[in-house]
């Protein structure tokens, strides 16, 4: 299983669409066994999730992300965890154990990078 998280220094990208790289984690038996970090191309909703199609994402972990971004990414067979922020590797490592919240209905197209939802909890079951 692969993990998409879009990053800036680390820390998961305030929104998903201007986000200028991805850091990739892949899974084996809920264990993070190897991590990469790949440039976006482009930007935008389209060029996002062609991305993440190209780099063979099974998950999407991100901050905001419209409802537009969303629906393409989910129509490519991306499962998306949108709200969280914090350190990627501490929201792949949460995923991993189980301990993320799949949310069906959030998204963050109304939101600024200071909104609520960007720091979310990571103490959530995975759904």
């Amino acid at each position: 299983m692969r993990i998409a998280i879009p990053h800036t220094d680390g820390q998961i990208a305030a929104e998903f669409e201007s986000a200028a790289s991805f850091r990739l984690f892949n899974l084996e038996n809920g264990q993070i066994v190897s991590d990469v970090t790949l440039p976006a191309f482009g930007a935008g909703s389209e060029s996002m999730a062609e991305f993440l199609k190209i780099a063979r994402a099974d998950v999407l972990i991100c901050g905001g992300i419209t409802a537009r971004s969303r629906q393409l990414v989910t129509a490519a067979g991306i499962a998306v965890y949108p709200g969280f922020g914090g350190a990627a590797e501490d929201a792949a490592r949460a995923f991993a154990l189980g301990g993320l919240k799949h949310d069906d209905g959030h998204d963050c197209a109304h939101c600024t990078q200071d909104c609520a939802h960007h720091s979310h909890d990571h103490a959530h079951t995975h759904g």
